[in-house]
């Protein structure tokens, strides 16, 4: 067994308006430490326009009205990431677990440039991916193919995750951070 509650590690995710970081925007980024002792944040982000695909548009009324009520500009959204980044791990950096987090990255690499920055205080450049470790665990004969997509990751490892906090930022990201201990778990085994 190994003990991470001491890793500078944070699971990500972020809800955006689209797949594309160059025409789409980040609306949400869930932000869920490794240790369950340190405390989960969501910043919502107000950008100024909004260009939607469908699935997103239909994706964004499961948190719509908090959105509503919490979104602050790209800027501000900024300031608040690094500001819990700080506190949360004490200036030291963070590397980020995500699933095909190079996504997840793209969006914030620009949240950056949105809000004058060339990246965000605080947090790593490197990364850790739970994708690329389940397709280790495929190799090694430890999972199916199928496993590979969050949904197929979630199902085989027992995740459950209540359908209103699925593709949600925070919903998403607690579930991911439970997935990555279990892939650990496996690796190991």
């Amino acid at each position: 067994m190994y003990d991470l509650s001491h890793k500078d590690l944070v699971v990500i995710d972020v809800e955006t308006s689209g797949v594309n970081p160059f025409r789409n925007e980040v609306l949400a980024i869930g932000l869920v430490p490794l240790n369950p002792e340190l405390p989960s944040a969501i910043v919502h982000v107000r950008p100024d326009v909004i260009e939607w695909t469908d699935f997103a548009r239909k994706n964004f009324d499961r948190y719509s009205l908090e959105w509503n009520a919490e979104a602050i500009p790209p800027l501000d959204a900024c300031s608040a990431i690094e500001a819990y980044l700080n506190e949360t791990f004490s200036g030291r950096p963070v590397t980020p677990i995500g699933h095909n987090v190079g996504f997840d990255l793209g969006f914030l690499k620009r949240l950056a440039f949105l809000g004058g920055r060339q990246e965000l205080k605080g947090l790593s450049h490197r990364a850790i991916d739970t994708h690329t470790l389940l397709y280790l665990l495929v190799l090694q004969g430890k999972a199916p193919e199928w496993v590979r997509s969050s949904d197929g990751a979630f199902k085989h490892f027992g995740i459950n995750i209540e359908d209103q906090y699925r593709h949600t930022a925070l919903g998403d990201a607690k579930a991911t951070r439970e997935l990555f201990v279990r892939i650990l778990d496996a690796l190991i085994d």
